[in-house]
């Protein structure tokens, strides 16, 4: 790999990488859609098109091998193979894709890329000739062009020069089909301006009966046709003058492309930018795409740049809360003075700009759920293919908003949530039928608000969860005891496939089946300070259901003191605030507990779970209980007094730094005083041995 160290390389190459990105996930989706259209042209000239454009970039990158690999690519991506290949063209679409991905990675990382053998080969197996018996006995010319050689013609066209569509069939009995190519290429060179060739290389040329070629030439049609007649190589010729193409409107890729297609006639050498690309191959480097996603009216902004904004905007969030409290105090000691209006009005306008900032800054943040979704399609219908299994998938709710980075962190939990459903989920064909069910299942993606969270949906009409299956298997690993198994509640015994370790699957995959998947689900949204629940039938299918908050940089919280320190908790997770007489609470194996109208409750005292959590006593005969809801538990926390609601800037806490698990995160109030934002999920997982996945903390 060689890259000029010219200024802008390194930006260059940023764009490459997530531009390649988006190149890819199309190709998978492309793949997948080939997989059910085989025959679909469009289809296939979208695949070409983007490995074309991958091709041209990154060869402008200087990343050579995979540049070549996708000029390979390029020779199966025809109509013809296709049609004769319905299947195994799009397995090597999304062998591609994922051999690009590896390569990509490997670069980014500053590593030794793949050879991409396996893709090679099954290049090669597509382009290998076949035997006499399945060779078609005759082809026909389609003179199918893609976009950039219409663009070449048309701009020939345009300069008012003769343009001919040439077929020449090839005497396959004579010689060797690629010493043929390489002769007719020959006279196609010397016959005039060579614009289009199909087949493009030597390497398919054995696939192929008919050579197709676009050319200008000054020559009459009479004496082209005599020239390229090859003796005891071309058995007949077909010329066809071009008039005109009666082409779609161009869209902006298309006028690109056309002006690099003026300048190649033209003799024009390309931008700056190609100078990264290897001498001799300047028209395939010329990066097309990049030109296309620098032209779009989109700015690309580093998502740290973003970040930086965004602290800033909480920094004058805690201005605001300081400016707040000291107008609150002038008023108090100054009631009269009319300049403490003033100060409210001044402060009133500022709040509002500051809230339109802040909303404005959570807009460039929040991406719809799509771009999570679209990587899901592929993980089904491989999983669907290792198992031998019909799965659907339907995604609903794409459009929904969310913090890019919690949807990047929702990447991994939901892969696992979805892979299980499709390998231990949904039952096999026989079984399905045998149960009355279609052979086809189905899984369900979906994305909506509920209230300051988005809600994320993962759903299957497979056989359910066993929950029998699943608190035995718990009791068998010492997770709990017989006693324990037997209070438990459905959502309780559910909540247990989370334990590190435990699956209820009676066969190792693969993909599944260690129990480790669900831990990852677990852990990943107690980072997110998110939860999850779970709604499971036997024999009708489960439904997962994430939740998490809109973003992580800020919360409406609920302050309270315990025993003189200030503690917050995110007011989504506070169902109601109640006051009980210390009688009321009574104490049941080792926990306290109270009961709320018709329910029992377990009591939280902070002073007693964290330490060193103040050392003010206290001899209130009645304590504030704040009732606390997350997924489908519900507790009590006792606390010595409320200290109002805040809009809090959550400010991330050291290793090392809170001796306590209890405690998530820290914000700083605008005279100074640090809140500790309280940890929900660890609470939980205090209070009992069972596996709690937690609230928003």
């Amino acid at each position: 790999m060689t890259l000029s160290p010219g200024d802008g390389s390194s930006d260059l190459r940023d764009l490459f990488f997530e531009s390649a990105e988006e190149i890819l996930q199309g190709m998978n989706e492309a793949g997948l859609a080939l997989e059910e259209h085989p025959k679909d042209a469009r289809i296939l000239r979208a695949v070409r098109r983007a490995v074309h454009t991958l091709k041209g970039d990154s060869a402008a990158c200087g990343f050579r091998e995979l540049s070549e690999l996708a000029h390979e690519l390029e020779d199966v991506l025809v109509p013809e193979l296709a049609e004769e290949n319905a299947g195994a063209v799009a397995e090597v679409v999304l062998t591609a894709a994922d051999t690009f991905h590896e390569i990509l990675a490997a670069h980014r990382s500053n590593l030794q890329p793949p050879a991409g053998g396996a893709l090679r080969e099954r290049i090669r197996q597509l382009l290998r000739k076949p035997d006499a018996a399945t060779r078609p006995s005759s082809a026909k010319a389609r003179f199918e062009w893609t976009e950039y050689e219409r663009l070449m013609i048309a701009e020939a066209l345009r300069r008012g020069e003769a343009v001919y569509n040439l077929a020449l069939y090839l005497d396959l009995e004579s010689m060797v089909p690629v010493a043929a190519f390489e002769l007719v290429r020959k006279a196609l060179g010397s016959a005039g301006t060579l614009l289009a060739l199909r087949p493009q290389n030597v390497t398919a040329a054995d696939q192929f009966e008919v050579i197709e070629a676009a050319l200008t030439s000054s020559k009459p049609p009479e004496w082209i046709e005599q020239h390229c007649r090859v003796p005891s190589v071309v058995k007949r010729t077909q010329l066809e003058p071009i008039r005109a193409f009666q082409s779609a409107p161009r869209d902006l890729l298309e006028i690109l492309l056309e002006s690099e297609a003026a300048a190649v006639a033209a003799g024009v050498k390309p931008g700056p930018t190609a100078s990264l690309a290897p001498a001799g191959d300047v028209h395939e480097a010329t990066p097309g795409g990049l030109a296309h996603a620098i032209a779009e009216n989109t700015l690309r902004v580093d998502a740290n740049r973003i970040d930086a904004v965004m602290n800033l905007v909480g920094e004058l969030i805690i201005g605001k809360s300081m400016l707040q409290r000291t107008i609150a105090e002038f008023e108090r000691r100054h009631v009269k003075d009319p300049l403490g209006g003033k100060f409210s009005d001044a402060l009133a306008f500022q709040s509002r700009v500051l809230g339109e900032l802040q909303k404005s800054v959570m807009k460039i943040r929040m991406v719809p759920v799509e771009q999570l979704f679209r990587r899901f399609p592929r993980i089904v219908r491989d999983v669907a293919k290792l198992r031998d299994k019909e799965i659907g998938l339907e995604i609903a709710g794409q459009n929904t908003d969310l913090d890019k980075s919690i949807l990047d962190s929702l990447a991994e939990p939901l892969a696992h949530i979805v892979r299980n459903a499709a390998d231990h989920g949904i039952e096999p064909a026989a079984e399905r039928a045998s149960a009355g069910k279609p052979a086809r299942g189905t899984i369900r993606l979906n994305a909506y608000h509920e209230g300051d969270q988005v809600v994320i949906e993962a759903s299957d009409d497979g056989r359910g969860l066993d929950r029998a299956k699943i608190v035995q298997r718990a009791v068998e690993r010492a997770i709990l005891s017989r006693e324990e198994a037997a209070r438990l509640t459905e959502s309780e015994a559910l909540q247990l496939i989370f334990v590190p370790g435990l699956s209820t699957a009676e066969e190792v995959t693969e993909i599944s089946g260690r129990g480790v998947g669900m831990d990852v689900v677990k852990a990943s949204l107690g980072a997110l300070k998110g939860s999850v629940e779970i709604a499971s039938e036997p024999g009708k299918g489960t439904t997962f259901r994430l939740l998490v908050p809109l973003t992580l940089a800020s919360i409406q919280a609920l302050l309270f003191r315990v025993r003189g320190r200030l503690y917050a908790v995110p007011l989504v997770s506070v169902v109601e605030i109640v006051r009980l007489e210390e009688r009321e609470i009574h104490r049941v194996d080792e926990h306290e507990v109270f009961q709320l109208r018709e329910q029992v409750l377990t009591l939280v005292r902070l002073d007693r779970l964290v330490p060193d959590a103040g050392r003010e006593p206290t001899s209130a005969r009645r304590v504030f209980v704040i009732i606390i809801g997350t997924a489908a538990r519900r507790f009590g926390l006792a606390v010595d007094s409320l200290a109002g609601e805040e809009e809090l800037v959550i400010k991330a806490l050291e290793d090392g730094l809170v001796s306590s698990p209890l405690v998530s995160g820290a914000s700083i109030l605008g005279d100074g005083t640090v809140v500790l934002i309280l940890n929900v999920p660890a609470v939980l997982s205090h209070l009992s041995r069972i596996p709690a996945v937690g609230a928003t903390a």
